[in-house]
């Protein structure tokens, strides 16, 4: 795993390659992987949240507590792996429509190698630096967009031009998945739970 991880920074194209060369019971293995590293985000969340902090304008570090930020944190965890599983059931429903060569975790375990970069960046948010948060998170992003396109060709065995399509398909799942994401949370906050901040 450790080395898919490192190869799909320094050249994800043969990377990709040689996940997809592995055993059907291999790449469902791989599965429990992204569980765990789907925690790391959360994890950083919370510590940033109730323990480090963020400083706005020069004034004194703002918190909330360990109460709130508990159910917030379960929540984000909830959100992020949501992405991966909700994206790749998406991913083995479409393969259908572009003849690729699927079975329902496939699809899940491309995107959680596509959220690697997504997964570590996240880890960082245990010393929360608004503008350094913005740059690495969008960077994060960007590149995981890059591992869908470079990813989907190899993993669903179709040629270039079909798997660009199916990418691009996969990208407008994703986004249509962010903006439901982001009307729950603004739900979940005025009715459910919401930070309670320190004093």
């Amino acid at each position: 795993m450790i080395g898919h991880m490192i190869g799909l920074f320094q050249n994800p194209q043969q990377e990709w390659q040689k996940i997809a060369a592995e055993s059907e019971s291999t790449i469902k293995r791989s599965l429990i992987y992204f569980i765990f590293l789907g925690m790391l985000p959360a994890i950083g969340m919370f510590i940033g949240t109730t323990q480090t902090g963020w400083v706005v304008g020069g004034e004194e570090p703002i918190r909330i507590t360990v109460g709130s930020a508990i159910p917030l944190a379960v929540l984000f965890y909830a959100a992020i792996m949501g992405g991966v599983v909700f994206i790749g059931f998406m991913i083995h429903w479409m393969s259908e429509t572009y003849d690729a060569n699927s079975f329902p975790i496939k699809g899940v375990v491309l995107m959680g190698y596509a959220f690697i970069p997504i997964f570590l960046a996240g880890s960082l948010a245990v010393y929360p630096i608004w503008w350094a948060d913005i740059l690495l998170a969008t960077a994060a992003f960007g590149y995981a967009i890059r591992l869908v396109y470079l990813g989907v060709p190899p993993m669903m065995n179709v040629p270039e031009d079909r798997g660009f399509l199916y990418a691009s398909a996969v990208f407008m799942v994703a986004l249509v998945y962010v903006v439901v994401v982001l009307v729950a949370t603004a739900i979940l906050w005025e009715f459910v739970t919401f930070p309670v901040f320190t004093d």
